[in-house]
């Protein structure tokens, strides 16, 4: 099989080589600038690369287009001329609505294209920060068009290869619920530091007091606005729904704050840490929880080391690793995270057996 990827970037190179990890007799096709591409051999996410467009492409079965949104709009009508009718097309563009309505004027007796969104990425850029493991327990969205069952279990199955949960949603209410759970966060997180540099500037005591709360949620505000310019101009109206049901919302706390009780407040804080806390803590996404494990273990040099060799020569699988809480020179808290409940039970068993602390 020849699978093209068309931008190898974060999540361009880490598709490479994730698919070349788990289908070895895959070839890798990469077409990108040649600085890009040489990069991306030595790091072996792509083992040819192309000199245009159209030999990338030509006689690919599957197609990734994984560059912002607005290079992909242009890139459709190009890939669509030179893609046999059998090829599959997809995206991994983070709004899906205005890609889908592109696709549909170009394919048809033209390749079939089926929009995707892995919820995966980086906090970094480009090819030097692509991994293999980005898309382990992450969730795919596919947004399949009617009548194409078969390449769209043939898409999944691809990616369930590389470790991640697929997940089918149409393309409008994948770009709805983006701007909830995505956009929306990202315009607040913004707003948040915007507000407190104000504040700082007569203050200096707002930011020398900005806790793990406040840099919690203003992480994200370090984000470059040239990725977010394309994502909110392409998804103007949800995004800005999202905001007017945020106000109202904003506005009935503000009238709760009125209340000698502060009723209306307590139930939403009651509500809200109820929702909160049905959040699966070990999955990247809202599908079905992993099976958890946590580890007191001492600040010492080897420390994890000897707790992951202990899973190894058992044999068992970790699907996802955090480090909870920590202290300097004492110790800390390792969660882990295993498949099944038979899994963890036995990673529970071969860690207390080596002394480690476990419980669930």
């Amino acid at each position: 099989m020849k699978i093209t990827i068309i931008g190898l970037g974060v999540i361009g190179g880490s598709l490479g080589l994730a698919i070349k990890q788990n289908n070895p007799r895959v070839t890798i096709v990469g077409f990108d600038s040649p600085h890009v591409l040489r990069i991306a051999r030595k790091r072996r996410a792509i083992e040819v690369s192309a000199s245009s467009l159209r030999a990338a492409v030509s006689d690919a079965e599957i197609v990734f287009l994984c560059t912002p949104v607005d290079s992909i709009l242009k890139l459709l009508p190009d890939v669509s001329r030179y893609v046999s009718s059998t090829t599959i097309v997809t995206d991994v563009g983070s709004v899906k609505g205005v890609v889908q309505a592109c696709a549909k004027r170009y394919f048809g007796s033209h390749g079939i294209f089926i929009g995707g969104h892995p919820m995966a990425g980086s906090e970094g850029s480009g090819i030097g920060y692509a991994d293999g493991l980005l898309f382990q327990n992450a969730v795919y969205v596919l947004c399949p068009p009617g009548g194409r069952a078969k390449e769209t279990r043939r898409l999944a199955s691809l990616l369930k290869s590389i470790g991640a949960r697929v997940l089918m949603m149409d393309a409008r209410e994948h770009d709805r619920v983006a701007a909830a759970i995505s956009h929306l966060p990202q315009l607040i997180a913004v707003s948040l530091m915007d507000s407190t540099a104000l504040k700082n500037k007569r203050n200096p005591a707002f930011l020398q007091l900005a806790a793990g709360g406040f840099r919690d949620m203003t992480r994200i505000a370090s984000s470059p606005f040239h990725v977010w310019k394309d994502i909110l101009s392409n998804n103007r109206v949800e995004a800005s729904r999202s905001l007017k049901e945020f106000e109202k919302l904003l506005a009935q706390f503000r009238k709760g704050l009125h209340q000698r009780s502060l009723a209306d407040v307590g139930r939403k804080f009651f509500r809200a840490k109820s929702f909160r806390d049905s959040i699966p803590k070990n999955t990247k996404g809202f599908l079905h929880s992993l099976h958890d494990l946590f580890i007191w273990v001492d600040d010492r040099p080897g420390t994890l080391a000897k707790l992951t060799a202990v899973l190894f020569r058992s044999g068992i699988n970790i699907n996802d690793i955090e480090l909870l809480k920590v202290r300097e020179g004492q110790g800390g808290t390792f969660r882990l995270s295993f498949e099944s409940n038979e899994t963890a039970r036995l990673a529970a068993k071969s860690l207390r057996a080596k002394g480690f602390r476990v419980a669930k």
